[in-house]
C-alpha cells in the first residue's frame, strides 16, 4: 500500500468514525437532558420540600415547567427557589429566611391559574439546588418538569460538521494534488529551495539529496551567499547530502570558508553537518569545537561518525576527551569505534592511542 493510499484510508476511517460517534457525544448537548418529568405530591413545610441538586455544571440553561393537578384547591400556590445547597441548609437550620437569602437564582411563586415556565442559566461551577416548597395547609399534586441544555449546544453540531468537512476536503485536495506534487525535477526542486513555504523547501531538499547530481553542486555553493539564512541553511544541507551520495569531497574547503564568514548560528550548524558529509581532515578543528560543546546530540554523533571516516591521528585527542568526558553512551561508543578504525590504520591499539594522547 502506497503512503498516499494509506493516508487516504486513515482519513476516510477517521471521517466515518466522527460521523458515528458525533451524535452520541453531542446528543446531551443538542437535545438536552430531562432530569425530572412527572407528577409529584408535595407535603406542606420546609423539611419535606421536593429538592433537586445539581453539581459542577457550567453554562447550562435549566428549564422549569410546573402546573397544578386539576383537583388542587385554586387558592394554593407553590414556591420555587433555586439556590446553593449551603443556603438551603441554613434555611432548614433557621438561621436564614426566604427574605434574607443572599445567593439565589430564582425565588418565585407559581399560581394555580398560571402554569410556570422559567429558564435560568448557571454561569459558574458549583452546587445548586431546586426547591419546590409547599406553604399551604395540605399536600397537593403538581406536575414538574426539569430539563437542562448547554447554552452553546449548537457547537456540538457545528464542530463535527466542520471536522468531517475538513477531513473530506483534505482528502479531496490530497488526491487532486498528489500527482502534481509528485512531478518533481531538478529545475523545479532547485527553484523550490528558495520558496517561502518551509514545507516546499524541505520536500525539495530531500528530493535533491536523493536525486541530485554533481551538476547542482556549484549552484548550491553559490546559494550559501544568499541574503536569507533559511536559504543558506537549506543549501548547506543539500550540498552535503549530494556530496556524500555521489562521493564528491571537492567542496570541503568552500564549506570551511563559508563557515568562517557565516554569522547565523543555525546556518553554521548546517555547514558543520555538510562538513560531516564530505568528511575532510581539514574540518577536525571545527569538529572538536562542536563535539565537545552542548550542541544537539545528533550533530555530535554525526561528527563522531565523520571522524571515523576521516580516520586521522589528529582526531585522537578529541575522541579521547569525548570518551573520558560526561557524555552519552551512544556518543562514547561512536567515538570509541572511530578510535578503533584509527588504531587499525596506524597498526596499534586503542589503549596505546589513548595513552599517547
Amino acid at each position: 500500500m502506497s503512503k498516499v493510499t494509506e493516508r487516504m484510508t486513515k482519513v476516510g476511517l477517521l471521517a466515518i468514525l466522527m460521523i458515528m460517534i458525533a451524535p452520541v457525544i453531542s446528543s446531551s448537548f443538542v437535545s438536552g437532558l430531562v432530569d425530572f418529568d412527572g407528577p409529584r405530591t408535595i407535603d406542606p413545610g420546609y423539611d419535606v420540600a421536593f429538592t433537586y441538586t445539581i453539581d459542577t455544571f457550567k453554562n447550562y440553561r435549566f428549564t422549569v415547567d410546573i402546573s397544578f393537578n386539576e383537583t388542587v384547591d385554586p387558592s394554593y400556590t407553590l414556591n420555587v427557589i433555586f439556590t446553593t445547597r449551603a443556603e438551603w441548609d441554613e434555611m432548614l437550620a433557621g438561621t436564614k429566611t426566604l427574605q434574607n437569602m443572599s445567593l439565589y437564582k430564582v425565588n418565585t411563586t407559581v399560581y394555580h391559574a398560571v402554569p410556570l415556565q422559567y429558564d435560568v442559566v448557571v454561569e459558574d461551577w458549583g452546587d445548586w439546588t431546586f426547591i419546590f416548597l409547599n406553604l399551604n395547609a395540605a399536600e397537593f399534586l403538581t406536575q414538574i418538569r426539569l430539563a437542562r441544555q448547554h447554552v452553546l449546544w449548537w457547537l456540538w453540531i457545528v464542530i463535527p460538521i466542520v471536522v468531517i468537512v475538513g477531513l473530506v476536503a483534505y482528502g479531496v485536495i490530497e488526491n487532486v494534488t498528489k500527482y502534481e506534487r509528485a512531478r518533481m525535477d531538478i529545475e523545479k526542486a532547485m527553484k523550490k529551495l528558495t520558496s517561502r513555504g518551509e514545507g516546499e523547501r524541505k520536500r525539495a531538499a530531500y528530493w535533491l539529496i536523493s536525486n541530485g547530481t554533481k551538476e547542482e553542486l556549484p549552484a548550491l555553493s553559490q546559494m550559501l551567499d544568499e541574503a536569507k539564512p533559511m536559504i543558506r541553511e537549506n543549501a548547506a544541507f543539500v550540498l552535503g547530502g549530494i556530496s556524500k551520495r555521489v562521493g564528491d569531497k571537492s567542496y570541503a574547503n568552500s564549506l570551511l570558508k563559508k563557515y568562517e564568514s557565516e554569522e547565523d548560528e543555525a546556518v553554521k550548524e548546517a555547514i558543520v553537518s555538510a562538513l560531516c558529509d564530505v568528511a575532510s581532515a581539514s574540518s577536525i578543528e571545527i569538529f572538536e569545537k562542536y563535539i565537545l560543546s552542548d550542541h544537539n546530540e545528533n550533530l555530535r554523533f554525526r561528527i563522531a561518525e565523520a571522524l571515523e571516516e576521516i580516520a586521522s591521528r589528529k582526531a585522537v585527542p578529541v575522541l579521547v576527551k569525548v570518551i573520558e568526558g560526561d557524555n552519552t553512551d551512544t556518543l562514547k561508543i561512536a567515538s570509541k569505534r572511530a578510535l578503533e578504525v584509527i588504531a587499525k590504520k596506524e597498526g596499534t591499539t586503542v589503549e596505546s592511542l589513548m595513552k599517547q594522547s
